[in-house]
């Protein structure tokens, strides 16, 4: 049956509205949260209209018909990834936290000197971080399974990395920037054979396609509802029976337990061992409904009409020498995202480009610094298909990024941008490194990709001879480099280490809000690197003195 994307947009009304300067949405954001349809919407309303009471703890009409649809919802959810049922589906608050209770509870019981940890070089910092301070609590070791040229696993690596010393092996289903689907059940077998369990970040799998936890192998699997059609606020940590009711939890107060003496404490039944407290019961009851919606539409389905956008996407942006892709080439089936960059235009730019066209787009490291560190570019722009999009919406994104480095410069010299930005952007984008500077700082990396390095000469009389910076940033951040670099030379350092506006001053507060971190960014970075400067100098004072 043809996909009828103009009939689902019908059920999400935010798609109508008009943004910017009255361009209509066209919305390609879903990978970091998905619209709602009215199927959901409604649950939420009438949850809220007509049962609002908590769970569990009233014997009256309104908290037996709350914890009625609260424990239906959590069945409902085992079953839309082939859970034994709602002991081995626990609500959280997201992805994130899923993850974290998920290895908390884990190193209590098999993480200590010796073991080691298991995931990828694509892994979101949900995991990634999680992953990295359960290393260094426990002794652990933690190992990266490499990620080939073409946006894949490198599975000879990870037979290399999963030996008897593994405990866990953690992988994303789906990667939120490379669109690759992973071989999980294949790295659940060697994790198995090795004796570890295995957690697989569902985030971008399980809206987007069937997934069912025994077709996976999987031991966990966490996901998020605000990436499926439904509420934010609430996820879902599945988790094999008999290792949750070993796992100990990490939250603690009412409702995970069952018996409190001021001496001890004893555990709920699963899942209510790990909901400690009022529990997000709309936003459960509303996620069944999402799961009803999606289910209605057919995942194998909702799988197909992603692939086809994103192909359609990808095999569009190949035939342009000004683009490089991530991930998996044409004709290898993918999730609905496409990860790129434009020559000579930065993902904030463009990102900015497109929304005054009405298109939404991701730009940034998409919470995966490390991988875009691997794929040696600062960040990317990502565009993103659900359910409602159509080949139109990538047509529209494909004709905004015509002449993308034009567009970009007529924002700059719009009235929404002080005219010093774009005479700085014009005649000075990058100052170049100074080859022997007295300091140098870099700028820590931002979520949208910004990524700079100040070189300061100061004089022997302590005022400040050179300043120069090499940037990978946006336009607008460079410009405000540049305007730096100018406005502070012959100035004392102590100055710098004191600059607090000073770059609101030169653009008389003329820049919009949405772009503040761009511009206030270089004056951070510059004064920090004054205040480390003259640290150090009093430093080497003291110490000569002594």
């Amino acid at each position: 049956m043809r996909w009828d994307a103009d009939r689902i947009r019908e059920h999400f009304p935010i798609l109508d509205r008009d943004v910017g300067d009255g361009e209509p949405l066209v919305y390609l954001d879903n990978a970091a949260t998905t619209q709602t349809p009215e199927q959901v919407s409604s649950v939420l309303a009438e949850y809220y209209d007509e049962y609002n009471a908590n769970v569990h703890r009233g014997i009256h009409t309104l908290s037996h018909e709350a914890s009625v649809a609260y424990e239906d919802a959590h069945d409902r959810l085992a079953e839309f990834v082939g859970a034994d049922g709602r002991e081995e589906l626990v609500f959280t608050k997201n992805t994130t936290e899923a993850v974290n209770l998920v290895a908390y509870g884990l190193s209590a019981q098999r993480l200590g000197p010796g073991d080691a940890v298991v995931t990828t070089e694509m892994e979101h910092h949900a995991s990634l971080v999680t992953w990295q301070q359960i290393a260094e609590r426990t002794g652990a070791e933690l190992r990266y399974v490499d990620v080939d040229e073409d946006g894949t696993l490198d599975l000879d690596h990870a037979k290399e990395l999963v030996d008897d010393d593994v405990e866990v092996v953690s992988v994303a289903h789906v990667s939120n920037v490379l669109g690759t689907i992973n071989p999980v059940r294949e790295l659940a077998d060697l994790a198995h054979d090795a004796g570890a369990v295995v957690v697989v970040d569902g985030a971008q799998s399980v809206p987007t396609r069937p997934v069912d936890v025994d077709d996976l192998g999987a031991d966990f699997l966490a996901f998020s509802g605000h990436k499926m059609a439904g509420p934010t606020g609430i996820g879902c940590l599945y988790g094999r029976r008999e290792l949750l009711e070993e796992m100990e939890p990490f939250l603690f107060g009412g409702e995970m337990i069952r018996h409190v003496t001021f001496d001890e404490s004893t555990w709920n039944d699963l899942p209510w061992k790990f909901e400690a407290g009022t529990p997000p019961i709309a936003q459960g009851v509303a996620l069944a409904a999402a799961a009803d919606y999606l289910d209605d539409l057919g995942m194998d389905a909702v799988r197909e009409h992603e692939n086809d956008l994103a192909q359609y996407l990808l095999g569009k942006l190949a035939e342009r020498d000004d683009v490089e892709t991530y991930g998996p080439p044409p004709g290898v089936e993918r999730s609905g995202l496409v990860s790129f960059n434009v020559d000579g235009v930065h993902g904030h730019d463009l990102s900015e480009v497109l929304d005054d066209r009405g298109i939404a787009v991701r730009a940034g490291d998409h919470c995966t610094q490390p991988l875009h560190d691997v794929l040696d570019v600062p960040g990317s722009v990502r565009a993103s298909v659900y359910v409602y999009n159509t080949r139109e919406d990538v047509d529209a994104l494909l004709d905004a990024i015509e002449d993308a480095a034009a567009k970009r410069d007529t924002l700059l010299e719009s009235e929404r941008y002080h005219d010093r930005l774009h005479d700085h952007h014009l005649t000075r984008q990058d100052a170049g490194r100074l080859d022997d500077p007295t300091f140098r700082k870099h700028s820590a990396e931002t979520s949208c990709g910004d990524d700079g390095e100040f070189h300061v000469d100061v004089a022997d009389d302590g005022t400040i001879d050179e300043i120069g910076f090499v940037s990978q940033s946006c336009a607008v951040s460079t410009a405000v480099a540049s305007l730096l670099a100018t406005d502070l030379e012959g100035r004392p350092v102590e100055v710098l280490a004191e600059l607090d506006g000073r770059v609101e001053e030169l653009l008389e507060g003329q820049f919009p809000d949405v772009r503040r971190e761009c511009v206030v960014g270089p004056e951070d970075v510059i004064r920090a690197g004054a205040t480390e400067h003259l640290d150090a100098v009093c430093e080497a004072v003291e110490s000569a003195t002594d």
